[in-house]
């Protein structure tokens, strides 16, 4: 498979401090990657990065064959990146459906007639959205609140959706849920950057894992040998790896 994400030398961060410090990875088209690390580690920086909402400087950062260093977020919107920030960044007041054709803003500005076809779609693949859909998006359980930023990322027709620690605050039960759904999306030819920090269930879903500790890629290689490769498994798995 080809590279549709190639990072060389990303350095980013905020004001003077710098975050990221030299990180070179790729992500396949059709594939899933994931980044693990403790909090603080860097991975919300460098999917912020990547969006163009964190200053940043790389030796080269290609998305689909593009050059997109120099481009503006609306810009890597309109390339095909799509994020779904850790806090959701949902409009509260706002409908379930209202939220979910605001997504739509990509293919809208594309030209795409039919973009609103894309509801369809979303709701069959969150059926409690489509009960919801007229419900205010701040009455949502916090699953529902994660389906609903998914939903409205897919609702863009991204060419690769990134996933900020999509568990996070979830309960065990939801947190199964969500990455049933994104080995779902995997499925059907999604390309996915994961950033998680529960790196049992992030390595399960994903095809290959950086390990990011304190802005630099430590660990990387297929995720089904980073999942047994002994330091992976003694600070992030726990010895018993059960589960």
């Amino acid at each position: 498979m080809s590279a549709l994400l190639e990072v060389v030398d990303l350095h980013a961060g905020y004001g003077r401090a710098e975050v990221l410090h030299g990180l070179s990875f790729t992500a396949a088209e059709k594939s899933v990657v994931t980044v693990i690390g403790p909090n603080g580690a860097g991975k919300s920086t460098l999917l912020g990065a990547l969006m163009g909402l964190i200053p940043s400087r790389s030796s080269a950062l290609r998305f689909a064959g593009e050059d997109i260093a120099r481009l503006t977020l609306e810009e890597r919107v309109l390339a095909g990146l799509a994020l779904v920030p850790e806090k959701r960044e949902l409009f509260g007041t706002m409908s379930v459906e209202d939220n979910l054709l605001l997504g739509g803003w990509r293919p809208r500005k594309l030209g795409d007639g039919k973009w609103r076809d894309g509801l369809e779609s979303v709701y069959a693949r969150f059926p409690r959205l489509k009960e919801r859909r007229q419900q205010a998006a701040g009455t949502l359980s916090g699953g529902e609140r994660q389906m609903l930023a998914l939903g409205r990322a897919l609702m863009g027709q991204p060419k690769l959706l990134m996933l900020d620690e999509p568990s996070l605050g979830l309960a065990p039960l939801i947190v199964r849920e969500i990455f049933t759904i994104v080995e779902d999306l995997r499925a059907t030819g999604v390309s996915i950057l994961l950033v998680e920090q529960n790196a049992r269930a992030a390595l399960r879903v994903a095809d290959h894992g950086h390990v990011l500790e304190t802005g630099e890629l430590g660990l990387s290689g297929p995720a089904d040998q980073l999942a047994q490769d002994p330091r992976v498994i003694e600070t992030y798995l726990g010895a018993g790896r059960k589960g």
